[in-house]
């Protein structure tokens, strides 16, 4: 999966419900929804039905006359008779459109553009590829200087030269999946929109990074603490969190350079649930297993301390510091006549205590 950079405009990896990670929102219209039916990455995909679904996002300047990136990887169900939209920067006006496949052009994928937005003057019906169905395809429309780029696959398909901006409305809205009456059948997975050039020649579109592993979560007090494998060429990890089995997870850290985290200032008695993603240049890896683990409060106790003199102390102490003492004491019963600090849990003061002064030492637990 892609992750937010500098240049991200808008990016959706649909395996989260429709949510835009810069965002951006985006309405469901006809009842649009994910599905797990098919997907690239993550599990789930964004599916329209070709009749009355598709997404509508409030209208932006995100093309005009700068370098931009739209790429996509979508699943096509619908018939080379169909006339479908994968993206629009106007719903119901010439702009800028990808997607489209015409019986007429021998059933290609192709793309167009307007400077005038009352007809297609830069591009119209140049080509992506191939109408491909039925399996998962990658496209991208890149302008990089005044010069447009269309990619199916990382190929390169089509070029173009043109200075003109292309046209923008401040009526209407971008939309996924529908241009008028046009829409798209089928499933469309990590949708993005960057303002900058990505690629201007072949590339790889399904680099990626490989899944983190053996995710451990140990339970501390108002903590948890989190540990897994290294990814070989990993650069960051994210970490991410929910209180529902199963998540939606919310990322909770991001550019963590090692393979352990501490998640601090967690309620007691409440189970968090966890997954940890890999970062490489501008990709995320898929989830990690998962990992859950409920904080709990370190048990006070009390511990009465008899003295060589008959006098006594007494320490409200939290179980480590217990068990710190005890192991300290039967480690020198027999050998040692060093001191033992202790931290007085009240008012934080610190005491030592001499081994061969003390007699006997008892623990009373659970003392509020």
């Amino acid at each position: 999966m892609y992750q937010v950079d500098t240049n991200t405009v808008s990016l959706l990896h649909f395996d989260d419900g429709i949510k835009d990670k810069t965002g951006k929102v985006w309405t469901a219209n006809g009842g649009a929804t994910v599905s797990t039916v098919q997907s690239k990455l993550g599990g789930s995909s964004l599916y329209l039905n070709g009749t009355d679904q598709y997404l509508t996002t409030p209208n932006s300047t995100d093309f005009g006359s700068g370098d931009f990136t739209i790429d996509w990887w979508e699943y096509r169900t619908g018939t080379t008779n169909d006339n479908q939209i994968a993206f629009t920067s106007s719903i119901s006006k010439y702009g800028l459109a990808v997607g489209y496949t015409h019986s007429s052009t021998g059933g290609k994928i192709t793309w167009w553009l307007s400077s005038n937005g009352t007809s297609w003057d830069i591009a119209q019906k140049r080509t992506m590829g191939d109408a491909i169905y039925n399996e998962w395809v990658h496209y991208a429309l890149v302008r990089k200087s005044g010069v447009f780029y269309a990619f199916q696959n990382g190929i390169l398909k089509d070029s173009l030269n043109s200075s003109l901006s292309i046209a923008y409305h401040s009526d209407t809205n971008p939309s996924i999946g529908r241009f008028g009456a046009e829409q798209f059948n089928g499933y469309i997975d990590e949708f993005r929109i960057s303002n900058t050039a990505r690629w201007t020649e072949n590339f790889h579109p399904e680099a990626s990074v490989a899944t983190p592993t053996n995710l451990a979560a140990t339970a501390g007090d108002s903590k948890v603490t989190l540990s897994w494998t290294v990814v070989s060429g990993a650069t960051s990890y994210n970490v991410k969190r929910s209180t529902t089995a199963g998540g939606t997870y919310t990322t909770i850290a991001s550019n963590v350079t090692g393979t352990s985290y501490v998640d601090t200032s967690l309620t007691n008695g409440t189970t968090y649930y966890y997954v940890v993603t890999a970062v490489n240049a501008d990709l995320e890896s898929d989830n990690s297993n998962k990992a859950s683990a409920t904080p709990v409060a370190s048990e006070n106790a009390l511990l009465r301390v008899t003295m060589i003199d008959s006098s006594e102390r007494e320490y409200r102490l939290v179980s480590t510091e217990i068990d710190g003492f005890v192991i300290w004491y039967n480690h020198h019963v027999s050998t040692d006549t060093m001191s033992y600090a202790i931290n007085e849990s009240v008012d934080r003061s610190k005491e030592y205590l001499s081994f061969d002064k003390i007699i006997s030492f008892k623990v009373i637990p659970t003392v509020e």
